[in-house]
């Protein structure tokens, strides 16, 4: 709670404040005078250097600080025209407020300046005002903004954090390493790798999920070397193969992959980049030679079983090979290289350029989360009916501070009802502490305004610093006190103004419990297993589909449309789970186990978008084996049904999907073998038979996957049931 600790990049943010707002008030004080051209001077240097501190280089910091000024400016002469009438004022601001919190979808720099700008609307829409004020306030704001953006492009402007590049290409070759060796202490190193480079990118202007083509594919890069080190911890199953196929095709497949991951690395610090057709080839060249191994194997009189067996071998290999493709595109974008063309890529990897690629991000991100089970959204309605309903009662009430109702409202609001009531309970400590101290300090300094003017600085540094480096009780103890300093100067009211700020926090507190409690009180656990259902059950929909295209059968014309659906539901489950994480204060979930009821999910994904490649690029079609893929077909179906049992479990539906019968590995292999017994003499004519054992051999390994989430499965569902008050 209390966590006190040193940050040098709060420290250089917070002396710049500490310079810069004390000089910006004096100034305005002086030339101006006007008490609400004031507030807006103080509060929007607070919103433009403290609340949205951006980073990364001086243009582009440049370009998002005149972004924030810009779209403050018109903030506060919107707020302004709402603010006559307290319903106008409420519908304004829910409107208004729903738009600040669901836009961090879109990640960079504007969900930086997400809650500055909500601080510039909330002030211009609490403080009631004709038209004809609009042009002081919006003065007052871009005076804020000028010296808002000279001191942060001159005075000890925020470095990045450290050198996103270097660390996600040491993950890179960590990874490289693990494929390499195999090692429990290589996979460990890799592990660590990947969650550095991760949280750098966290810990940068980018925001996960973002719209350019350089964040996305950071993003897709990090999933995909997780899944690249999860099939190294855990290989599909190892058969006792008593030959080993393919041996030559093996290692050079094995070669360009580890080349591939290398260049990777070595493309994001400006090295040329990998040779993906490279890769491709080797795994064409790979699967080819397979497909004659079995041929010979099978007219030589091998065993069938040793010839499956053999088949099997190297699928571990094949896979990741598939998923270093993804990888070395993805790299290649967040280096901002040209993409190679003419190979077929993940849908992972976000080709698409320029404008029109922006554009249909745009889209795809809208429709993924403008949808009932969507966290963000939830969290988004939560916020903005709290504060349309704080400025009602605000406003009805005739309390003196309204704005500051409003933003007691968005400094306690959390995801959860009992977040929401801990950090309530929190906040009002924090401001009887505060009122203590500033109102101790206004009585001992008493009419004599340079005591004053000597303790502001003080008290924006220290209000500017614990906004992010102490527990949340001190973080509103000093500000509270930089609120008693700053409105003594404007209107001398001695220490009488923190009792009034002791009231108005309450009033807002109460709407946020209120809220909290009446909409979606259990938070992201609820969200999260929610989403979670919908996401297997969009994977099991492709998976049906997938399974069906590659065993001869109609997958459906709208195949594109199922896996986009797919894609959609992953990104609401991982937006869940990224609420989950960041909650504060005790969860019913572990969060190892909430990351793998998502993660798990992806080999799905996997799965299917291979079943999809070998069906419609390479042309692989059981269909000349019926018996054998009807049979395989009733199997995939089980599998799909487990998906779906799964997901109605996770939505709490009284009416789940009876269990069904266990995926069997006998039934897989009798059907193949049958196949192959039959067909073996056709096998250069047409590849249904091998289409078969594709299919047969990535469902025997995902069948495991239902039996993995049991356990996670049921840790989500009693989470989940677990009433909101605990």
């Amino acid at each position: 709670m209390w966590g006190l600790t040193f940050d040098q990049v709060a420290f250089r943010r917070s002396a710049r404040a500490a310079l810069v707002i004390p000089l910006a008030f004096l100034f305005a004080r002086l030339v101006l005078g006007d008490p609400q051209a004031l507030i807006f001077i103080v509060f929007g240097c607070f919103a433009l250097l403290v609340m949205a501190d951006f980073s990364g280089p001086r243009r582009a910091r440049l370009l998002a600080y005149l972004g924030a000024v810009l779209g403050g400016a018109i903030l506060v002469a919107l707020g302004t025209l709402f603010s006559a009438a307290p319903a106008g004022a409420a519908i304004a601001m829910f409107v208004v407020g729903f738009g600040l919190a669901f836009a961090v979808i879109f990640g960079g720099y504007l969900a930086v300046a997400q809650t500055g700008l909500l601080l510039a609307f909330v002030i211009s829409v609490s403080l009631p005002a004709p038209p004809s004020a609009i042009p002081d306030r919006v003065g007052g704001w871009l005076l804020a903004g000028l010296f808002s953006t000279f001191a942060a492009l001159l005075l000890w402007p925020r470095p990045e954090s450290g050198d996103l590049p270097t660390r996600a290409a040491m993950a890179l070759l960590a990874v490289a390493a693990a494929v390499s060796v195999k090692s429990p202490s290589a996979l460990g190193d890799a592990r660590e790798a990947i969650q550095g480079a991760r949280a750098e990118y966290t810990a940068t202007a980018r925001r996960p999920a973002g719209l350019s083509r350089g964040d996305r594919a950071y993003f897709e890069m990090f999933s995909e070397l997780d899944q690249v080190v999860d099939l190294l911890q855990r290989p599909f199953q190892a058969p006792q193969a008593t030959a080993r196929p393919c041996t030559e095709e093996g290692e050079r497949l094995k070669v360009s992959v580890l080349e591939s991951l290398r260049a990777s690395a070595a493309v994001l610090k400006g090295g040329a980049p990998p040779d993906l057709r490279a890769v491709d080839e080797a795994w064409r060249t790979h699967r080819a030679a397979l497909d004659g191994w079995v041929t010979d194997q099978l007219r030589s009189g091998r065993p069938i079983d040793e010839v499956l067996d053999g088949h099997d071998y190297d699928q571990t290999l094949r896979v990741i090979s598939y998923l270093v493709i993804g990888l070395g595109g993805n790299a290649v974008l967040a280096a901002g290289a040209p993409l190679e063309t003419g190979i077929r890529l993940p849908a992972a990897v976000p080709a698409r350029v320029g404008a029109g690629g922006v554009a249909v991000r745009i889209l795809r991100t809208l429709r993924a989360h403008l949808e009932p089970r969507s966290s963000l959204l939830h969290n988004s309605l939560r916020l903005a009916a709290g504060l349309a309903v704080s400025i009602f009662l605000a406003r009805t009430l005739g309390l003196s501070h309204a704005f500051w109702v409003v933003l007691g409202t968005l400094q306690v609001l959390r995801t959860s009802a009992l977040g929401t009531g801990r950090t309530t309970v929190q906040a009002l400590a924090g401001n009887v502490l505060g009122v203590a101290v500033g109102g101790l300090f206004a009585v001992l300094a008493g009419n004599n305004p340079p005591l004053m003017w000597i303790a502001l600085p003080f008290a924006v540094f220290f209000a500017s610093y614990a906004a992010t480096t102490v527990g949340f009780v001190l973080s509103q103890a000093a500000f509270t006190v930089n609120l008693i300093v700053v409105f003594n100067l404007i209107s001398p009211a001695g220490w009488q103004v923190g009792l009034v700020r002791i009231e108005d926090v309450a009033v807002g507190a109460t709407v946020s419990v209120l809220a909290g409690v009446l909409l979606w009180p259990r938070g992201a656990r609820r969200d999260l297993a929610r989403s979670a259902s919908g996401f297997y059950r969009a994977t099991s929909s492709y998976l049906g589909a997938a399974f069906d295209g590659v065993l001869g059968f109609e997958a459906g014309p709208d195949l594109d449309a199922v896996r986009r659906n797919a894609v959609r539901a992953r990104d609401r489950a991982g937006e869940s789970l990224q609420e989950l994480l960041s909650e504060r204060g005790a969860r019913h979930l572990d969060p190892r186990t909430a990351a793998a009821l998502v993660t798990d999910g992806n080999e799905g994904m996997l799965v299917a978008d291979a079943l999809v490649l070998v069906a419609s690029d390479l042309g692989y079609d059981a269909g000349g084996c019926p018996d054998g893929a009807t049979a395989v077909r009733v199997q995939a179906q089980a599998l799909v049904a487990g998906l779906s049992r799964i997901a109605d479990r996770l939505e709490g539906s009284s009416s789940a999907t009876p269990k069904a019968e266990a995926v069997s590995v006998q039934a897989w292999r009798a059907a193949a073998a049958g196949c192959l017994e039959r067909r073996h003499g056709q096998l250069l004519a047409g590849r249904s038979v091998l289409a078969l054992v594709i299919a047969g051999e990535w469902a025997r390994d995902l069948a495991r996957l239902e039996a993995d989430l049991e356990p996670i499965v049921s840790a989500a569902v009693a989470a989940q049931r677990v009433p909101w008050w605990r």
